[in-house]
């Protein structure tokens, strides 16, 4: 099970820590993910141009790496919430979706990804919109960050779209691609409640 924020990191830093609803948008439903998603996250993760954009995503991705995902998923492995982004209408597996405690500072991170046949859709956005909402809703996070690759021109966009400021350059080590330059964005409170009231 996933420690509060607080039990993580001491008393003095803010609650991360909220409950993982159900996130339900326009076209989206937004679930945690359940052992017998294997076999269709192995289907739609099995792509070298979604591998190379992450930092944790292996290729070939197999049966076997998304057995040892979700179970990590459901044994509160990872320091955060992941979601599995089904489509509303047929509650298929379209993609994945997280937020994670980035460091001690407090702050989410937000990240996400789809199956190639999804992208161009205004999914991620939609998803992505979501999780911050539900961030900024749930919890006490005066920040979340959000990266990209240098070369992912889409997650940039969809960045862009939920708000997010252009913070500098860096770079990642990528399990697939080695070590990559990456953007950095952050979007503060103040900036999404903005937004919410324009």
């Amino acid at each position: 099970m996933i420690q509060p924020a607080q039990q993580l990191y001491g008393p003095d830093l803010p609650d991360l820590s909220y409950d993982t609803p159900v996130l339900v948008t326009t076209r989206l439903v937004l679930r945690p993910p359940h052992r017998d998603d294997v076999e269709d996250l192995a289907a739609i993760a099995n792509n070298r141009q979604i591998a190379e954009m992450t930092s944790r995503m292996p290729y070939p991705y197999r049966e076997s790496d998304a057995e040892v995902f979700l179970e990590g998923c459901l044994t509160g492995e990872h320091e955060g919430y992941i979601y599995a982004i089904t489509l509303a209408d047929t509650g298929h597996l379209i993609g994945f979706a997280g937020l994670e405690i980035r460091d001690r500072s407090g702050g989410f991170e937000v990240g996400f990804w789809l199956g190639e046949a999804y992208w161009g859709h205004g999914y991620a956005t939609e998803a992505a919109n979501a999780l911050v909402d539900q961030a900024f809703r749930s919890t006490d996070a005066e920040r979340i960050h959000a990266v990209c690759r240098t070369v992912n021109p889409g997650s940039r966009n969809v960045i862009a779209k939920c708000g997010f400021s252009f913070v500098g350059l860096d770079e990642i080590d990528s399990l697939t691609a080695g070590r990559v330059p990456v953007e950095r964005y952050t979007l503060d409170r103040a900036d999404w409640l903005a937004r919410k009231q324009a």
